[in-house]
């Protein structure tokens, strides 16, 4: 049977109970990857933390190095594999008063603006790799003390303490991108100052407001926002400019742009 992985469920088709789609999918396993690594690091601190306080253990150096090494081998091979798999249509209403447009192009897969970004879930895999990488490191550290001051055990459960916070220490900046997703946050790689700006100098804009910007995973994001017009300006000349612009210069292809006339009572 096949195995179903997160990026499998994210490529999922929008229904209509998850009309947005399951790109957060992704961004839950992330989190989940993220879960293990520090559940497994916790297991590790405990035990060293015991050892150090019995000092009830003994250590084989020659084993201790066989196995760091191939572990750091193995590693390394799977981070490069890691390191080099990591790299709609429009309709609208229109009225006296008010039109709308809503954008889904999902062919592009996220941002054309020159920055392709990782998928979150290989970053989190990679972050995974990396960890049980440094661990490795840890444990081919204090096989060598060992070896060299076979009296000096105690190496073993402090290096497992110091490599354990720095694989935490290296889960953090997964966890904040997931946390910034899943809590709707303004895309990190958008400047809001420059949106508004462009928006607001679209042909025959008076103003905008309601403008909502927020992260479907890390490389899709989604938009809507109200355009009041000039009286005499085209609400189709005004959608297609906005979700063009939108696309083009931004990378958001999931927009809802409703036009309406400018009055000033808006002001």
């Amino acid at each position: 049977r096949q195995v179903v992985t997160p990026d499998m469920v994210a490529r999922r088709p929008a229904t209509q109970n998850m009309s947005f789609g399951y790109h957060r999918a992704e961004v839950m396993g992330a989190v989940c990857s993220v879960l293990v690594i520090w559940v497994l690091t916790g297991v590790l601190v405990y035990l060293a933390i015991d050892r150090m306080i019995n000092l009830n253990f003994k250590i084989d150096a020659d084993t201790m190095l066989i196995t760091a090494a191939a572990g750091v081998g193995v590693n390394i091979l799977m981070g490069c594999v890691l390191q080099q798999s990591g790299h709609g249509h429009s309709h609208g209403g229109l009225s006296s008063k008010h039109s709308h447009s809503h954008d889904h192009d999902e062919g592009e897969g996220g941002h054309d603006h020159g920055k392709k970004k990782v998928n979150i879930n290989v970053r989190a895999a990679f972050i995974h790799v990396l960890g049980d990488l440094v661990q490795s490191i840890g444990v081919l550290v204090a096989a060598v003390i060992i070896k060299v001051q076979p009296t000096w055990i105690i190496a073993d459960p402090i290096c497992t303490l110091i490599f354990s916070i720095i694989v935490l220490c290296t889960t953090l900046a997964i966890l904040r991108d997931a946390l910034h997703v899943l809590m709707e946050g303004f895309p990190r790689d958008i400047s809001f100052p420059n949106l508004v700006r462009d928006l607001q100098n679209i042909p025959g804009v008076q103003m905008i407001h309601s403008l909502h910007v927020w992260s479907l995973t890390v490389d899709k994001n989604a938009l809507s926002v109200h355009l009041a017009m000039e009286q005499d300006a085209s609400p189709d000349d005004t959608l297609v400019y906005a979700n063009n612009m939108l696309r083009e210069t931004y990378g958001i292809h999931q927009t809802t742009v409703q036009v309406e006339k400018w009055q000033p009572i808006m002001e």
